[in-house]
């Protein structure tokens, strides 16, 4: 729990402190390849606080479903909250990937 506490701010001040608000625009978000030479679309910075609130969120909804399961059935509770330690550190890797992309 502590540790997927950690991750949660660790990911979410890692993608709103690597934001520039100025700028307006963000890398690439989307990429559609029946446009052709614009295949490229770049998305706005919303976008990217999405993925900071995506953080918060599955943290939140983990850590509620681990203590409703953890009377019931500890190894699932065990599991669920591992996914989430995963996905935790996953997501500042993959902000980072759009924010390097140019």
């Amino acid at each position: 729990m502590a540790a997927n506490t950690l991750l949660a701010l660790f990911a979410v001040l890692f993608i709103l402190l690597k934001l520039d608000p100025a700028i307006g625009s963000t890398p690439i978000i989307q990429v559609r390849s029946n446009l052709g030479i614009d295949a490229y679309k770049s998305g706005s910075v919303n976008e990217i606080k999405l993925i900071a609130l995506f953080a918060a969120l599955q943290y939140l909804f983990s850590w509620l479903l681990g203590l409703k399961l953890y009377v019931h059935r500890r190894q699932l509770s065990l599991v669920v909250l591992g996914i989430t330690t995963f996905m935790l550190v996953l997501t500042p890797i993959v902000s980072d990937a759009l924010f390097r992309v140019n």
